[in-house]
Formats: structure tokens, C-alpha cells, sequence
């Protein structure tokens, strides 16, 4: 009899809470508004006052069975044991976040490893304001600013020395700068941008063209797509060869600076954006020791314009750190900890230059990035690992989960499954 009802449980749909699986046999709910009724003396009927939305509650009938039944029920009483809420996985409905305010449990007479189970669910929300983010976003701009604006001085005064030495310290920075903007070149032609492109385009156009943060705009086109990516090819390529023809720091700085802006503006997916400027971040250079006053000039000179074009390629990230909208809780902690990686890294060659308002500018702009994507990350769903008892295909499993068939193509980019009518029964998932 055990394994008959194993095999009819594996039927039912499925259901779990803090990632322990149980059947469903059937499941309510309850929502509508506050109200308090008030009643007065000589007057007919009553004045009901509005006191806002009504918790939606969640009743929910199910049972274990199999070998593991018990070690199933065990599992489940520790799970709505915990302080706090957990993730319920609702079969219809899809993952909230909720807490468990009823829990009984019920062996069935006269037969083995089979429990009753009945639960009943408080969802709960933990929102947090747009007020809030809108000032942390405020705040990543205005330390990007400050970021900028102590490259550029620190640059001019560190290298006048060295460019008063004669033009071919000039010419060793604008060396510097040019090899580094030919990898913002290879960036806008890449395929990523190509990618990033079609991500703003209406409709369905499969998983490899839909951006994790670029907006759909309903009126592009194909032409209008290619025309925009072929004129902010055409500008950026304009941008780099006029490095060549600079003769001041101080145009060296900004043509430098303008570069990696233009990269980052004429990607539409915040995403990609980082991913094409990370590798801008790096810019060395081979510097020959030499004791000659002019080989001490061009040493200086191909330094410091090196660190001008990580600094630049730095403070675009944390614009585009800003932009971006990260699609778990999981991801958006990955993502902190490689931008602060690179602002560290960075912060250790400006301390080491004795470069005083560099390391400064680029820890505050460090803290304010960080800050940022970890505030965000606190209200993002996490990265869970759902478990189904046979191949499904991606649409079904999305209502499931979320209500929403939309979002197979999500599961379906996060599975790899071999066709998405057929998902694998274990994958990870967002867990909202």
C-alpha cells in the first residue's frame, strides 16, 4: 500500500516551506479589507470604517508519505518552528514570503508512514522605499562626480612637470591613452553590444535577446536599432582617434573621461554595460628606470595616464552599478563584492602614489556603490533550488511558481534545459 500511495502522491501537486517538499491535496485562501463596525444607540444600522487591506492568508492540506514520511514531518516541524518568515512555494499561486501561524499533523489509523498535514499561512511583505533608493542612486552620482573631477586635477598637476619636460612625454601619455580606448572600441563591436541592442526591441525575440536591465522600447525597430549602434560605433571611433592630436593634460583628461561615458551611454542593458568597461579598468604600462630627467618625464607621463583611464573606466562602472537592476539578492552580492574588488585594487596604487585626493574620491565612491546594491539586494528575491517530481515543461513550472508564464524564459536561461518543454526536475530558480 505504501508504494501505491507514494506513486499517487507523486500526482498531486507540490508544495514546500523553508525547501521542505510535501503533496497537496487542496488549499484557500482568505484576503478584502480591515473593517470595524460601529453601532449607536437610536440610530438604524451600522457606519463601517475602512481600516486598510486585510493580511492575505493561506490554508493549506497536504501529507508526506514514503520511507522518509516522518523524516519529512520532522523536517517541517523545525521548519515552522523558526523565528521569522520563511519561503512558501504555493502551488498556484508561486513563492511568497510568509510566515506560518498553524501547523497540525495526523498519522493516519491503521497505516504506516503516511501523515496528514494542515497549515495555515500569513503572507508578508518587506518592501523597502523608493525614497530610499532614490537618494543612494543620488548619492553613487554625485561621489562618481567627485571621482571625476580629482582624477582630472590630480593628473594635470602630477604630470605638468613631466609634459613641461617636452613633447614626447605628450606624445608617451597620448600613446597610453589611445592603446587603452582601442579596447572601448572592441567593446561597442563586440557581440554583447550587438546582444544589448536587440534587448530594447518589442516582443518575443527568444532568451539570447532579452536584457537583465534594459527597458523595451515600443517603438524600435530593427533599422532604428542597427542605426543607433552604428552611430554610437561611429562616435566612439571619432573619440578615440582625437586622442591622438591632444597636446594638454587637461584635454587628455577629458577626451579620456567623455570616452568611457559614450561606451556606457550607447548600451542600452546597465548589465552588459558593466561587463564591456570591467576590462578598462585595466591599463599597464612598461616603464623604463632611467635616471635622465627626460626618461623620469616619460615614466611619469605613461603612469599616471594610466591611472587616469582605470579611474575613468572605475567611476562609469558605478554609474552603471546604479542603472542596474539586479535579478536576485544572490547576484547582486556577487556583483558588490567584484566592483569593490576593483575599487580596492585601485585605491591601493593611488595610496601608493601618495595620491591623497584620488583614494579618497575613489573610497567614497567605493562605499556609496557598495551600499547601494547591498541596500537593493535586501529586498530582492534569493536564489532557490526547486525540485519537481517529473520533467515539466517552462511554462507550466513558471505559473506554478509565479503566476506568470512571462517569466519561462527566466527559468528556462537559468535551467538550460535541452528543449523547455521538457525542465529538468532539480534547477535554481528565484525564489519570487
Amino acid at each position: 500500500m505504501s508504494g501505491t500511495l507514494a506513486r499517487t502522491a507523486a500526482e498531486y501537486l507540490q508544495c514546500s516551506f523553508r525547501g521542505v517538499p510535501f503533496a497537496v491535496i487542496g488549499n484557500g485562501g482568505s484576503s478584502g479589507r480591515k473593517q470595524a463596525e460601529h453601532s449607536y444607540p437610536g440610530r438604524a444600522g451600522v457606519w463601517v470604517e475602512d481600516l486598510g487591506k486585510k493580511a492575505r492568508r493561506y490554508r493549506i492540506l497536504g501529507f508526506v508519505v514514503g520511507d522518509l514520511a516522518y523524516v519529512q514531518r520532522d523536517a517541517l516541524v523545525a521548519a515552522v518552528e523558526q523565528a521569522g518568515n520563511g519561503l512558501l512555494v504555493h502551488p498556484s499561486i508561486g513563492a511568497i514570503q510568509a510566515a506560518c501561524t498553524r501547523f497540525d499533523w495526523r498519522e493516519r489509523d491503521g497505516r504506516l508512514n503516511v501523515v496528514d498535514l494542515e497549515f495555515e499561512f500569513v503572507e508578508q511583505k518587506n518592501l523597502l522605499s523608493t525614497l530610499i533608493v532614490t537618494a543612494l542612486h543620488a548619492a553613487v552620482a554625485v561621489a562618481r562626480i567627485a571621482l571625476s573631477s580629482a582624477s582630472s586635477s590630480s593628473y594635470s598637476s602630477r604630470t605638468s612637470s613631466a609634459f613641461a619636460a617636452g613633447g614626447s612625454a605628450i606624445a608617451a601619455a597620448r600613446s597610453v591613452a589611445a592603446g587603452w580606448g582601442d579596447g572601448a572600441l572592441s567593446a561597442i563591436g563586440s557581440s554583447e553590444a550587438m546582444q544589448s541592442a536587440a534587448s530594447v526591441l518589442p516582443g518575443n525575440n527568444g532568451r539570447y535577446a532579452s536584457g537583465a536591465g534594459a527597458e523595451t522600447d515600443p517603438t524600435a525597430t530593427e533599422d532604428s536599432v542597427l542605426a543607433a549602434l552604428s552611430a554610437s560605433r561611429s562616435s566612439i571611433e571619432n573619440a578615440a582617434e582625437a586622442i591622438v592630436g591632444l597636446t594638454t593634460a587637461a584635454e587628455i583628461s577629458s577626451a579620456v573621461q567623455a570616452l568611457t561615458e559614450a561606451l556606457r551611454e550607447a548600451i542600452a542593458d546597465p548589465g552588459v554595460q558593466i561587463s564591456l568597461l570591467r576590462p578598462l579598468t585595466s591599463c599597464s604600462v612598461d616603464i623604463i628606470n632611467s635616471s635622465a630627467p627626460i626618461g623620469a618625464a616619460l615614466a611619469t607621463a605613461q603612469t599616471e595616464t594610466a591611472a587616469l583611464c582605470r579611474r575613468a573606466a572605475l567611476a562609469s562602472i558605478a554609474q552603471a552599478c546604479s542603472d542596474w537592476t539586479p535579478p536576485s539578492s544572490n547576484e547582486a552580492e556577487v556583483m558588490s563584492n567584484r566592483i569593490v574588488a576593483l575599487f580596492e585594487a585601485e585605491e591601493l596604487v593611488a595610496a601608493d602614489a601618495q595620491d591623497d585626493a584620488s583614494w579618497a574620491a575613489l573610497k567614497a565612491l567605493r562605499v556609496q556603490v557598495s551600499q547601494d546594491l547591498m541596500k537593493r539586494a535586501a529586498k530582492l528575491p534569493d536564489i532557490v533550488t526547486i525540485e519537481r517530481n517529473a520533467p515539466l515543461p517552462a511554462l507550466t513550472l513558471a505559473q506554478q511558481l509565479y503566476a506568470d508564464g512571462t517569466r519561462s524564459d527566466d527559468l528556462v536561461s537559468r535551467a538550460n534545459p535541452i528543449h523547455p518543454a521538457f525542465m529538468p526536475t532539480e534547477f535554481e530558480a528565484l525564489s519570487s
